[in-house]
């Protein structure tokens, strides 16, 4: 049993105190841990300290500690790792800046699919309604009569999907391409809904964009080279 004199004049600043610290920390885990430890010792104060305890006081610390518990276990959730196949898995590895949680939701919104000859997937100058991320095999893109060869792994249609407009160049992927495509009105829906996720995806898409245009200008270099070479 805590001393009644402690209780009354120490715990409460305590309390004050856990409070204040959780304050101070940006990581969400902490931040609640410590509110929550605050909660519990206003409990004890709210039991102890009076002649009478104070059950409204004791009613709503309770609360909020339920409630910053259940957001605990939402923020583990997000950051849990889960079952995927061999390509969720690798496109998963590929999004860095998207997290779990994140993952699931943006994976339930798309469809994969495996090109089963040549495939077009963007014409340039046309109206594209979808994103796609293409995994594995090489990607040609045509662009006003020039053509290049790029890595895979990356996003295609994204410029269009970011800016709104018709497709910036043709892009075809080869017979056993596994891919994975976005609706691109359901997904700036669901972007929007989930400021975190649309976040996360931007950065994505920004950095799969740079690397797709240095190892364009990379190829570009390297054949100029070569037909001057052979030339």
């Amino acid at each position: 049993m805590f001393d009644k004199l402690l209780i009354s004049d120490n715990i409460v600043h305590v309390g004050a105190l856990l409070y204040l610290a959780g304050f101070l920390f940006r990581n969400q885990l902490v931040l609640r841990g410590l509110i929550i430890a605050g909660d519990i010792v206003y409990v004890l104060y709210f039991y102890f300290a009076p002649e009478v305890p104070l059950w409204g006081g004791i009613f709503w610390s309770a609360m909020f500690m339920l409630v910053n518990a259940g957001m605990i276990l939402a923020i583990l959730s997000d950051r849990m790792h889960f079952r995927l196949s061999r390509t969720e898995k690798r496109l998963f590895d590929l999004l860095k800046e998207v997290s779990p949680g994140q993952f699931r939701k943006l994976l339930a919104a798309s469809r994969e699919q495996i090109a089963v000859s040549h495939l077009a997937i963007t014409i340039e100058d046309k109206p594209l309604d979808e994103l796609y991320f293409v995994l594995e095999r090489e990607i040609e893109i045509e662009k006003k009569g020039n053509r290049a060869v790029i890595p895979s792994d990356t996003f295609i249609g994204e410029i269009a999907f970011l800016l709104s407009q018709p497709a910036s160049a043709t892009v075809t992927i080869a017979p056993g391409t596994p891919y994975f495509v976005w609706n691109a009105r359901e997904l700036k829906a669901l972007m929007e809904a989930k400021p975190d996720l649309g976040t996360a995806l931007n950065l994505a898409m920004n950095r799969k964009m740079a690397q797709k245009i240095a190892a364009s200008g990379f190829l570009g270099e390297v054949t100029k080279a070569a037909v001057k070479k052979t030339g």
